[in-house]
């Protein structure tokens, strides 16, 4: 028998009620200044602090068709590793496009179609974008994305993977934004400069933002639920953290416990030796594009990415405000892997159970190796994303 969808998704800021957003001039911006950039719709979603909203029929149907998607006990890994831990792995890769991303791009595409916006922009590297096209063919609003050059190069396949869903895709050379500090900036900018100068096109922000971070919350909640039917509850949670999304989607309805209740759940975040952003980001209010056009953030940011190989969606030099908040407060840990490190524990993972998994999943897989040898009788749960489409990376 097929489990119950959540109705409900999870607002972690109702639990600690931060003043996300300030103007340039650095004061607390209100509901209509943010419509003014946003969709009515979600600028409001950005600004709530209701701890559940509810989800729109409309998208309710689409996620019925794919959620709740499964969670596996990863037996096989844990025999390799000697461990006696049990790993258990919600498989995102099971959704329409084979990531995470696809729970935020369908409430995104609904709510721009609702407000009566004619297109969508956005910056990505990949795999967001392939997500929001899917969303806009899906609600009959256009979608334009800036993917920079170096991701097209390393993942030649994403490109024509948004166009197959009705996508615009725009390639963002890096020598005309020299100065800039990273590929998703360089594309944000680019995306903001054409919505800038076109009638009822809003820009988007593919990660960070609360808008975004919502949505996901139905991994977690999803998790909760399916382990409570075997009469389990994690010591552990694990998630890759660029811009915080995805770890957040798996450990929202976890940290909430713990504020409410004192649980204790340990939330470890896994980053990038490239991209520290959680271990060496420093408190601030920043901005996800160079145009002074998003306000800006309270939260940790990092000046630029240490040079290094590529690591795909998890490049970020901003964090969403919540993960910020969370590790603060004591509330979430800091792992912190190579590209090789991440590269291995997908390998592993694939030989002992037979999936690939995404570049960027493989620095979650690499602190699930991490936390399964250094614990003893854990449960440890992470959320996974398809890697059918990074098989370069591994080869």
């Amino acid at each position: 028998m097929k489990q119950q969808m959540c109705g409900r998704f999870l607002n972690l800021k109702a639990f600690h009620q931060l003043d996300l957003y300030c103007s340039h001039e650095e004061r607390v911006i209100t509901l209509s200044e943010l419509s003014r950039i946003l969709p009515p719709s979600i600028a409001q979603l950005e600004l709530s602090t209701d701890k559940y909203l509810e989800i729109p029929k409309e998208v309710q149907k689409i996620y019925s068709t794919y959620r709740p998607t499964p969670l596996i006990r990863a037996r096989k890994l844990e025999q390799a590793l000697a461990s006696n831990c049990e790993i258990y792995l919600k498989d995102e890769g099971a959704s329409p496009s084979g990531n995470h991303k696809t729970n935020s791009a369908y409430l995104i595409a609904y709510l721009c179609k609702k407000d009566g916006f004619k297109a969508i922009t956005t910056e990505t590297t990949g795999n967001w974008g392939i997500a929001l096209s899917m969303a806009g063919k899906e609600f009959g609003i256009k979608v334009i994305c800036f993917l920079d050059e170096e991701s097209h190069s390393e993942r030649p396949d994403r490109k024509p993977a948004m166009e197959k869903y009705g996508a615009e895709v725009v390639l963002v050379k890096p020598d005309n934004f020299c100065t800039l500090k990273d590929p998703l900036t360089h594309s944000a900018d680019a995306a903001i400069d054409y919505t800038r100068k076109t009638e009822r096109v809003c820009y988007i922000f593919g990660s960070v933002y609360n808008y975004f971070i919502i949505p996901q919350s139905m991994v977690g909640i999803e998790i909760k639920n399916q382990l409570s039917e075997q009469e389990k509850y994690p010591d552990i949670v694990v998630g890759t953290c660029g811009g915080g999304a995805s770890l957040l989607g798996t450990a929202s309805v976890f940290l909430a416990d713990t504020i409410d209740n004192g649980r204790g759940t340990r939330i470890v975040s896994a980053e990038a030796n490239t991209c520290p952003i959680l271990s060496e980001g420093k408190y601030g209010l920043y901005s996800i594009d160079s145009n002074k056009y998003y306000p800006l953030l309270k939260t940790y940011g990092i000046e630029s990415l240490k040079e290094g190989e590529y690591i795909g969606g998890i490049g970020s030099t901003v964090l969403a405000s919540s993960v910020a908040f969370c590790h603060s407060k004591g509330l979430i840990e800091v792992n912190q892997f190579s590209v090789e490190d991440a590269k291995k524990a997908a390998q592993l993972f694939y030989t002992t159970e037979g999936n690939r998994i995404a570049l960027e999943t493989g620095f979650t897989m690499a602190a699930i190796i991490k936390q399964a040898q250094e614990n003893d009788g854990k449960i440890i749960v992470a959320n996974i994303s398809s890697g059918e489409r990074d098989k370069q990376f591994y080869t």
